[in-house]
C-alpha cells in the first residue's frame, strides 16, 4: 500500500486503462484509407504513445454517408512493428489528428440524427480520441449525399438488415427523404441498374432521390400538370397494346421485330441498308419507319431522319409511336418548340388527340417521356417528376422511359447539389 493510502493497481484492465488513461498519452500519428472522400467509408488508426515506447490504437471503421461507426475496436500496448501493421491494414495514409476527429465525431452525429447508434466498443475506443470540446477547430466535412443520407448496401448486409436499415430511415428521415443504393452498386450510377432483378432497388432510388428533390426549398412552377387527370387517362383510355391500337397492325409489328430484332438492334451501317430493304418489301409496315428514322438520328445523317419522319407522319398519320419517337429525339436534341408541336402543344394526351378515344400503352409512355424530357430542358422538374412517376413502373419496358427517368435523375442530382 502507498503512503497515500490508496493501493497500488499492478495490472489493469486495458479497457479500464484507455477509458481513465488513454488521454494523457502522447497522440501518436494517424492513418485513413486513401480514398475516403469519395467513397464515404473510412478506415481509421488513430495512435497513442506509451512512456515505454509502445502504442495504443483504435481503429474505426466510419461510413460517412449514412451509418456512422460501423465497427472500432483497439489494440493495447502494441510495438511500432504492429502499428506499423495495422497502419497497412487501414490503407497506410497519414492524416491530421484534427481532420479524423471530425471525421469520426462528424460520422457519429450525422447517423445518429439518421437513428443508428455507434458500435458498442465505441464505448471504449472514443476515450482514444481527444475529447469532442471547443478546443478541436472545426473541419468542413461532407456528411450524407449532399447532406442526404444515402445507404449503400453492404457485403455483409443480408436482406433482414437491409429492411431493419430502410426502417430506421423511413422512422427517422422519412420515406423519400434519402438515398438508397442495393447490391453493392458502388455508386449512384443509374445506368449500372438495368438488371431487371435490380427493379426495386433502382425505383428505391428514383423515389428517395426526387422525395428528397421535392424537400428542397425552391420556388414553384406556376404550371402543374394534374396527377388525378392523368391516372384518368391512363386508366380510362389506354389499352395494354405496346406499339398501337389496331391489333392487327401490332400483330403485324410484334412479328417484324421478332424476326430482325438485331437488326434493328445493331444501328450501323449495315443495319440501316438491311431496314431500307425492308421497307421496300413491306411499305405498309409503319413501324419501318421509325426504326429508319432512329438509325439515321444514330448515324448522325439528321436531313435523311428529318425525311423519312416526314415521309411516315404523312403516309400514317394516326400511327402515334412514330410522332412520339420523333417528339422525343427533338427535345433530346434540344429542339424544343420542334418536339412540343409533335405533341400538338398539349400536356394531356387525350386533349393533344381529341380524335382519338383509346391510345396504347406504348403511346402513353412515349408522349409522356417526350413531355417530361420537354420540363427537364425547360429546368421545370417538378413536372418532369410528375411525368416521370408514371414512366419508371415500366422504365425496363419502354427504351424512352429509361432515356427521360435517366434524364430527370440527373437533373435532380444537379440541382441539389447546387442547392445544398
Amino acid at each position: 500500500m502507498a503512503k497515500s493510502g490508496k493501493v497500488v493497481q499492478l495490472f489493469q484492465k486495458p479497457e479500464n486503462f484507455i477509458k481513465s488513461r488513454a488521454r494523457e498519452l502522447q497522440l501518436g500519428t494517424c492513418y485513413i484509407t486513401e480514398d475516403w472522400d469519395e467513397t464515404g467509408i473510412a478506415n481509421i488508426m488513430v495512435s497513442r504513445k506509451h512512456t515505454n515506447g509502445n502504442f495504443t490504437l483504435g481503429i474505426y471503421l466510419v461510413d460517412l454517408k449514412c451509418l456512422g461507426i460501423k465497427d472500432t475496436t483497439f489494440k493495447f500496448n502494441v510495438s511500432e512493428e504492429e502499428l506499423d501493421y495495422f497502419a497497412d491494414f487501414v490503407g497506410g495514409i497519414e492524416i491530421e489528428y484534427n481532420e479524423v476527429h471530425n471525421i469520426i465525431y462528424g460520422a457519429e452525429v450525422f447517423a445518429d440524427s439518421c437513428g443508428f447508434k455507434a458500435h458498442k466498443d465505441w464505448a471504449i475506443t472514443q476515450f482514444i480520441l481527444e475529447e469532442d470540446n471547443d478546443s478541436i477547430p472545426i473541419i468542413d466535412i461532407e456528411f450524407g449525399e449532399g447532406g442526404v443520407p444515402a445507404y449503400y448496401v453492404g457485403i455483409n448486409d443480408d436482406p433482414a438488415k437491409v429492411k431493419q436499415i430502410l426502417a430506421t430511415l423511413d422512422k427517422n428521415i422519412g420515406p423519400g427523404n434519402y438515398l438508397f443504393a442495393g447490391d453493392n452498386d458502388d455508386e449512384f450510377e443509374d445506368e449500372d441498374m438495368l438488371d431487371d432483378n435490380e427493379t426495386q432497388s433502382f425505383k428505391q432510388v428514383y423515389f428517395t432521390l426526387t422525395g428528397a428533390y421535392g424537400n428542397l426549398p425552391k420556388s414553384r412552377n406556376t404550371f402543374e400538370l394534374d396527377v388525378n387527370l392523368l391516372e384518368e387517362i391512363l386508366d380510362d383510355m389506354v389499352l395494354a397494346n405496346y406499339y398501337s391500337i389496331n391489333d392487327k397492325l401490332e400483330e403485324e409489328i410484334i412479328a417484324i421485330v421478332e424476326i430482325h430484332e438485331s437488326v434493328f438492334d445493331e444501328k450501323s451501317e449495315e443495319s440501316i441498308i438491311e431496314i431500307q430493304k425492308l421497307l421496300v418489301k413491306n411499305p405498309d409496315n409503319p413501324y419501318l419507319y421509325t426504326e429508319l428514322f432512329l438509325q439515321y438520328k444514330f448515324a448522325l445523317l439528321n436531313n435523311k431522319a428529318d425525311a423519312i419522319a416526314k415521309k411516315g407522319f404523312e403516309l400514317f398519320p394516326d400511327f402515334l409511336h412514330h410522332r412520339f419517337f420523333v417528339a422525343h429525339a427533338a427535345m433530346v436534341d434540344k429542339e424544343l418548340e420542334k418536339g412540343f408541336k409533335l405533341l400538338n402543344n398539349q400536356y394531356y394526351l387525350n386533349q393533344a388527340f381529341p380524335q382519338r378515344t383509346a391510345f396504347s400503352e406504348g403511346e402513353f409512355m412515349f408522349f409522356y417521356s417526350a413531355l417530361c424530357h420537354y420540363f427537364v430542358e425547360k429546368g421545370d422538374l417538378d413536372n418532369a417528376i410528375v411525368c416521370s412517376d408514371f414512366l419508371i413502373d415500366d422504365i425496363y419496358t419502354y427504351a424512352c422511359n429509361e432515356n427521360a427517368i435517366f434524364s430527370i435523375m440527373q437533373a435532380v442530382k444537379e440541382e441539389m447539389k447546387a442547392q445544398l
